[in-house]
């Protein structure tokens, strides 16, 4: 019966050891062009391998620098006025919104949890691993594969 609360206990506290930064919920928050250059530079520096960002798909990453692009035409284009116009505030705060949600999904440091059961067991277990984890984890596992099915097939002798 202990083994089992402990059990319990382990399964329910899973989550708080796996700790990792937390994500960042809105790296992009366009509010002034000097202001929107810094976040941009930031969120261009972490998409590059090794970044926060370092796992994001190329068509990810495309329509994330599209997005950048976009919010830097619309901010610089009013850099003289003091307001954006209706329309064009719509339109930054979806472009803004857009890149913000690729890159949340994209951000190494979230979290992923999972209750299932082991092979060989019936009892469900969470696992928590961070997305920078699996992403790191499946591109290994790829390139082991690769790796493998690039070696020539080779016959023992007899046969």
């Amino acid at each position: 019966m202990m083994r089992y609360l402990a059990l319990v206990a382990l399964t329910m506290l899973a989550p708080a050891f796996c700790a990792a930064d937390a994500p960042v919920e809105k790296p992009v928050v366009a509010q002034t062009l000097e202001s929107f250059e810094t976040e941009a530079a930031i969120v261009r520096e972490g998409m590059q391998p090794g970044g926060v960002y370092g796992y994001i798909k190329p068509t990810d990453k495309e329509r994330v620098d599209a997005g950048l692009e976009h919010m830097q035409k619309l901010l610089q284009d009013h850099s003289g006025q003091p307001e954006l116009s209706r329309e064009d505030k719509v339109a930054l705060l979806n472009a803004q919104e857009e890149v913000n949600a690729i890159l949340l999904q994209n951000d190494n440091n979230r979290l992923i949890c999972e209750r299932a059961a082991p092979t060989g067991s019936r009892i469900k277990v969470t696992t928590c691993h961070t997305h920078g984890e699996l992403a790191a984890r499946e591109k290994h596992d790829q390139d082991l594969l690769s790796d493998r099915q690039a070696q020539p097939q080779t016959r023992r002798q007899g046969q």
